[in-house]
C-alpha cells in the first residue's frame, strides 16, 4: 500500500504541525511510509528554516501554488509519485486537494487508486460568512463534481455529514466519520500534577486570531472576574493597552509547550457563535483541552461537541452568552476528574483513534478496486 497525502493549506496554517505532520507520524509509526505534497501558497508568511527542514525530508515534496490554484498543473507535478505504484490511496486534506486527487485518479484508470478526502467543515457557509460569493460559487461546483464520484469521503461529524448529504445524496458505503482529533502523542495528562491551594480557577484560551474566534468577548467578561486567571494562548501576538492583572497573553507556542503550559489550568474556553460551518464543526481545541483533562468552557457553542458535553457535564459546560461568564461558578478541577476526562478522549476523539480507522479504510477501498 502507498499512501499519497495533499494538503493545499502550507505550512503556515494553524493545524499543519498537530494535524497533517502528526497524522504522517502515525502512519510511519505504522510501519507506512507516506509521501507528504504540501501546495504552498507563493504571497504566504512562511519560515525559512521550517521550510527547509520539510525539504530535507525526501519524504516531503512542495509545490508552490498562486491564490488561484491550476488543479490540473499541480496534478501533474505529482504524477511521478504514483507511475511506480499499484495501490494507492491518496488522501486529501481539504476540498482543492480532493479535486487534485479526483484528477489522479481518472488519469489512471489502469492502476487501483483511490482517494480519500477529509471534509473538515462546510466550506460554502465559511464564504458566505465572510462574504466571498466568488469562493462559494467555486466550492459549490467543484462539490458537485466530487460528491457524484466514486471517491470516499471522511466527515469530522454527523451533523456535517447531514448537511452535505441532503444536498448531494452521498453514498454511506463511502462514508468514514472521523472527527479533528487531537494528537495524544503531545497532549498527554502529567502524572505529576502541582499541588496548590490557591482558589483561583485558572482557564486557558488556544486558538487562532480571527474574528470568529470570539477572543475579545472571552477576555472582555473574564477580566471582571477577580476568582480566575485568564491565559490567552494565540499563533500571532495580541496587543492590549489596557491590561488586567489576571490576563496573560503569550503567542506563538509549540505543541509541545502548550502541553506543559496545560498542566495548571482548570478549564479549556472556547466561543463559537451560531453560524452553520460553526454547529458542525469539530474544534481540535476542544479534543485537545479533553486530552489534558481540561474542564470546557464553551461559549453559546462548541460545534458539534455541544452534544456531547450536554449528554455528559463532568466534560464541560455550555454559557448561552458572554455575560452569562460575568456569574457563572466555577470550581478548581481536581486531578481524579482530569483522569476522567483524560480517559474520554483517549478512547474518543485522538488521532491513535482515528488512525485505525482511516488503516481499516484503507484496506477496504483497495480491496474494491473501482
Amino acid at each position: 500500500m502507498k499512501i499519497i497525502y495533499i494538503t493545499t493549506e502550507g505550512i503556515s496554517s494553524t493545524v499543519f504541525e498537530s494535524q497533517v505532520l502528526a497524522l504522517k507520524r502515525r502512519l510511519e509509526l505504522k510501519g507506512i511510509k507516506p509521501t507528504l505534497i504540501i501546495g504552498q501558497k507563493i504571497k504566504a508568511r512562511i519560515s525559512p528554516a521550517k521550510l527547509f527542514r520539510l525539504n530535507n525530508d525526501k519524504s516531503n515534496h512542495i509545490i508552490f501554488i498562486r491564490d488561484f490554484i491550476n488543479h490540473h498543473k499541480v496534478a501533474k507535478k505529482i504524477y511521478g509519485h504514483i507511475m511506480t505504484h499499484e495501490d494507492i490511496v491518496i488522501h486529501c486534506r481539504n476540498i482543492d486537494a480532493a479535486y487534485i486527487g479526483y484528477i489522479l485518479k481518472q488519469k489512471f484508470e489502469n492502476k487501483n487508486i483511490q482517494v480519500l478526502y477529509d471534509v473538515r467543515g462546510y466550506l460554502e457557509g465559511e464564504a458566505l460568512y465572510f462574504k466571498d460569493e466568488d469562493s462559494k460559487k467555486r466550492i459549490e461546483e467543484l462539490n458537485k463534481m466530487l460528491y457524484s464520484s466514486d471517491i470516499y469521503f471522511n466527515f469530522v461529524s454527523e451533523e456535517l455529514y447531514n448537511l452535505y448529504n441532503n444536498k448531494h445524496s452521498i453514498n454511506p458505503k463511502r462514508v468514514l466519520f472521523c472527527n479533528s482529533a487531537y494528537d495524544d502523542k503531545v497532549f498527554k495528562l502529567s502524572e505529576s500534577q502541582t499541588v496548590t491551594h490557591s482558589e483561583i480557577v485558572k482557564i486557558l484560551y488556544v486558538g487562532g486570531n480571527q474574528g470568529y474566534q470570539k477572543i475579545e468577548g472571552i477576555i472582555s467578561s473574564l477580566k471582571e472576574r477577580g476568582d480566575v486567571e485568564l491565559t490567552v494562548v494565540t499563533s500571532k501576538p495580541i496587543y492590549k493597552k489596557n491590561k488586567k492583572k489576571n490576563v496573560k497573553f503569550l503567542s506563538n507556542l509549540k505543541p509541545e509547550q502548550i502541553n506543559v503550559l496545560s498542566d495548571e489550568f482548570d478549564y479549556g474556553i472556547i466561543y463559537r457563535s451560531n453560524e452553520i460551518f460553526n454547529q458542525v464543526a469539530t474544534p481540535t481545541k476542544v479534543t485537545e483541552y479533553w486530552g489534558k483533562g481540561l474542564k470546557v468552557i464553551a461559549v453559546n457553542s462548541a460545534g458539534a461537541y455541544t452534544k456531547t458535553i450536554l449528554k455528559d457535564s463532568r466534560l464541560g459546560i455550555i454559557v448561552g452568552s458572554e455575560n452569562e461568564l460575568l456569574t457563572i461558578p466555577l470550581q478548581k478541577t481536581t486531578f481524579s476528574e482530569k483522569q476522567y476526562i483524560n480517559k474520554v478522549a483517549k478512547d474518543s476523539f485522538s488521532q491513535s483513534v482515528n488512525i485505525e480507522k482511516y488503516l481499516s479504510l484503507y484496506n477496504e477501498m483497495l480491496k474494491k478496486k473501482t
